[in-house]
């Protein structure tokens, strides 16, 4: 299997009406400081019919709209305390595609050929990476990377409904 990168973009926020202000912060709670400063990956298979490219990334847009703290970037805020920046800088948005099938690419057991469907965390700023992996059959994979400290399971959740 050969998943190659078409195409790689930071989505920004994508507001109705006035932005809100750009220099605002959430400080970090007790068990944010505590908790591990790593990116948590999920997948997620569909097969055909599934929804084109731009649609899912302006929904994602919209959704950062009211989820400001995924389009954000930890920090310092203006007490010196550690922070998630609001600043609209974006989230990684990565389009591939795989010579094969998703029946052909998905393991019966945990493999690292799956880090393919996941852009790499080495060295990145973005609190959010999601890559759309396109099939052979008309099938994709989502692959929704994020930074731990900036929600957990429920919000997680709740974002990815929005």
């Amino acid at each position: 299997m050969k998943v190659q990168t078409k195409s790689t973009i930071l989505l920004k926020p994508s507001y109705e009406g006035k932005s809100p202000s750009t220099t605002d912060s959430i400080p970090l709670s007790v068990f944010d400081k505590f908790t591990y400063d790593i990116h948590i990956p999920v997948l997620w298979a569909f097969k055909p019919p599934t929804p084109p490219n731009t649609t899912i990334q302006k929904g994602l847009q919209k959704a950062l709209s009211f989820y400001r703290e995924w389009a954000g970037r930890l920090g310092i805020d203006n007490k010196g305390r550690p922070a998630i920046l609001l600043n609209d800088e974006g989230v990684r948005f990565v389009e591939a595609s795989a010579d094969c099938t998703v029946d052909q690419a998905m393991p019966l057991k945990p493999s690292v050929a799956l880090l393919n469907f996941h852009p790499s965390v080495k060295g990145v700023e973005e609190l959010l990476q999601v890559q759309i992996t396109r099939f052979t059959c008309g099938s994709m994979v989502v692959g929704f990377t994020s930074h731990h400290i900036v929600a957990d399971g429920h919000s997680t959740k709740n974002f990815l409904i929005a």
